[in-house]
């Protein structure tokens, strides 16, 4: 499935049917996500985790083509949702939550979409778990730092743990890892890692001497 039906359809599940009757004239809430994702494209850049885009979007239309007042927060949900999934099969990491606000702007025409957006570190809703060897690691970002560093994603505090040491990810629908070049090495399951190594839920990581196993929601 290409990524615009996917949009299509995870707005068809969120809204619910809504659409028609929060919007009136040209625009619909595909064309807002098309324009989304455009500009999280737009906004991309690459760390030292990989690419990473912003999180914080404001989408500004016609004020005559924006959703009532009593949808518009359904809607904006519903965009960042839809961002939520598209940095996860993209493998972006975003550095707070998704938000996105839907604003009025008279200067603009019926058919014009203007989109700003900036990174805006905050809390985010972990994803998955790395579970054993008396840690029980929340992880957070779509990609994420394994290490004994505290300035790491996932923090493990064992002398055999790197202070950088993998690297987990979700891109394409599937979760992977990397070792970053560590001391002790990285497995999956037992196996070494050499380059990206799939993870699937219950796979049990080797950090050094430490082992973890991955639990997604």
């Amino acid at each position: 499935m290409n990524l615009a039906r996917a949009i299509e359809r995870r707005l068809e599940g969120l809204l619910d049917g809504l659409a028609a009757r929060m919007f009136t004239g040209a625009l619909h809430p595909a064309e807002l996500a098309d324009r989304l994702v455009r500009e999280a494209d737009l906004a991309e850049t690459v760390g030292d985790r990989g690419p990473v885009t912003a999180n914080r979007y404001v989408i500004a239309v016609n004020p005559r083509h924006l959703p009532e007042d009593s949808h518009r927060r359904t809607v904006a949900e519903g965009l960042a949702a839809v961002l939520e999934d598209v940095a996860a099969e993209r493998g972006w990491r975003l550095e707070g939550p998704v938000e996105v606000e839907l604003v009025g702007d008279p200067g603009l025409t019926a058919a014009t979409v203007r989109c700003t957006s900036e990174v805006v570190p905050g809390r985010r809703p972990p994803w998955a778990r790395l579970v054993g060897s008396g840690l029980d690691v929340p992880l957070v970002h779509n990609r994420v730092l394994i290490g004994r560093s505290p300035r790491c994603d996932a923090v493990v505090p064992d002398d055999s743990v790197s202070r950088r040491h993998a690297l987990l990810w979700r891109e394409g629908g599937r979760v992977q890892v990397e070792d970053l070049d560590s001391a002790n090495g990285t497995t999956v399951d037992g196996r070494p890692v050499e380059g990206p190594a799939v993870v699937e839920p219950g796979s049990v990581l080797g950090l050094g001497a430490i082992s973890l196993r991955f639990e997604p929601r």
